[in-house]
């Protein structure tokens, strides 16, 4: 009698096994790899994002608003606003995507001669982050100076070195006078959208009643400084743990004059009091 030659059921089942374990391996490896592309892109992504503004301070496109009276003087950038564009309340909870907004921050183009810091001198030259219109020497209205809102690739968080949501207003403009561009850094929301909204007339401008209020919104003496800033970009907008992959510092020099100040800090470089200079996002 013929016997037929074929395979046992133990040996099926190890196949079966070692196949699953084989394809077990290779979607985790997919899925790392996968996640650690997310994770450059988010990083460079907001790299490259900060970079741009100091790009586009020192090449401006034009004049505020097309007139010949007003100018652009650089942008500000606003970490943590309560609501977005549309004036709807923003989710910061933990997961969601973390906006920035950035505006024009706009002027008079005629500078005036007086000696003086950069924040004084915007000041004289009615800096704001909105477009004025007028009627002769009169204020009539405003609009928003060209915002723009930005949101981290792949769902990352911009948090600050103590693992929070990145909460402040970072000013890149250029001295009215002397044309040099300084840093400024507040710990302090400039609530733009909110303020905008909340002074809205029905015919989609800001009534001039309220015009003395929003002229200084950016520009509180005291409230900002030059100092270095970090930026933690957390890749899954979750809280790290022990163990976890660390957030990457993407660190502001001192007072930035141009692109080449805001640098990427090696994620392995960990910062330590023998050094300060090292990647201050761990945790």
């Amino acid at each position: 009698m013929d016997k037929r030659k074929g395979f046992t059921l133990i040996e099926v089942t190890l196949f079966l096994a070692v196949t699953a374990a084989l394809f077990i391996g290779i979607a985790l490896g997919m899925n790392n790899a996968i996640y650690q592309q997310r994770r450059n892109d988010s990083v460079q992504n907001f790299l490259e994002f900060m970079r741009s503004i100091y790009s586009k301070v020192s090449n401006p496109q034009g004049q505020g608003a097309g007139n010949s009276e007003q100018a652009i003087y650089g942008k500000m950038v606003v970490f943590g606003e309560n609501k977005d564009l549309q004036g709807e309340k923003i989710d910061y909870s933990e997961g969601s995507a973390t906006p920035v907004f950035v505006y024009d921050l706009i002027g008079k183009a005629e500078t005036k001669s007086s000696e003086g810091g950069v924040i004084k001198s915007l000041k004289e030259q009615g800096v704001s982050p909105f477009i004025f219109r007028y009627d002769g020497a009169n204020i009539t209205g405003a609009l928003m100076a060209d915002p723009e809102k930005y949101e981290p690739r792949w769902g990352a968080a911009i948090e600050d070195t103590g693992g929070e949501i990145f909460i402040g207003t970072i000013l890149v403009v250029k001295h009215p006078k002397f044309g040099t561009i300084n840093t400024l850094v507040s710990k302090e929301v400039i609530q733009v959208n909110e303020e905008y909204h909340n002074m809205l007339g029905s015919d989609g401008s800001i009534r001039p009643s309220d015009l003395t209020s929003i002229l200084t919104i950016p520009l509180n003496e005291g409230k900002f400084e030059t100092s270095e800033t970090d930026f933690c970009v957390n890749p899954n907008g979750l809280k790290v743990s022990a163990g976890m992959v660390p957030r990457q510092d993407i660190r502001i020099a001192n007072n930035a004059r141009n692109a080449s100040s805001v640098k990427l800090i090696d994620l392995d470089d960990k910062s330590s009091d023998s050094n300060k200079d090292g990647n201050r996002c761990y945790r």
